[in-house]
């Protein structure tokens, strides 16, 4: 892995950490509504999501308002090796603890290409939506597969850096949004 990532990601992380359970609250309920104004989150009718770790942008309040409108909403399943699967899910689901301690949901998988929009967390981006992750791959490998999706990745504004390192295969969301503002690709 590249040491300069390892270093952001290191960064990044510091910073986010060092929010208080009530400014990550604050921050993912604002986070939320900004989403829920999106067009693209208006428009979609299946949304893979995530289900937060506890440092990150919670979306619980945003998944609430999206099964009320009666949107699809899947969530990712690991399977090793930085391969992923999107599983939709009800009120009903079940629930169990995956490869990092994330809750997955059991069920089968949907196609990705069903998918209208994905919803990432990051560790760091910078204002040309460039993503850091956690490092194993899993959306960089699965994104490509939603042909039909646009993706938004969701941070506190703390974890923006100046210039993420980025490689080819790093997949670009479509935009970035904080508690402060929504970040845009812009296309080279």
């Amino acid at each position: 892995m590249d040491g300069n990532k390892k270093q952001q990601r290191r960064t990044a992380q510091m910073q986010r950490h060092a929010m208080s359970p009530q400014q990550r609250e604050t921050a993912s309920a604002a986070i939320c509504q900004r989403l829920l104004y999106l067009p693209e989150v208006q428009k979609a009718q299946t949304v893979l999501t995530y289900a937060a770790m506890p440092d990150e942008v919670d979306l619980t309040q945003l998944h609430v308002s999206l099964r009320r409108q009666g949107k699809v909403l899947a969530f990712p399943v690991t399977q090793g090796q930085g391969i992923m699967r999107a599983v939709a899910t009800t009120d009903d689901s079940r629930w169990a603890e995956g490869r990092y301690g994330i809750r997955e949901p059991i069920g089968a998988a949907i196609p990705p290409d069903r998918i209208d929009l994905v919803i990432v967390p990051c560790v760091a981006f910078d204002d040309k939506c460039r993503r850091l992750g956690h490092g194993g791959g899993y959306y960089d490998r699965y994104l490509p597969h939603c042909s039909q999706a646009v993706c938004v990745a969701v941070a506190f504004e703390t974890q923006h850096l100046h210039a993420v390192s980025s490689e080819p295969y790093d997949y670009l969301p479509d935009k970035v949004v904080t508690e402060q503002t929504v970040y845009e690709r812009e296309e080279e």
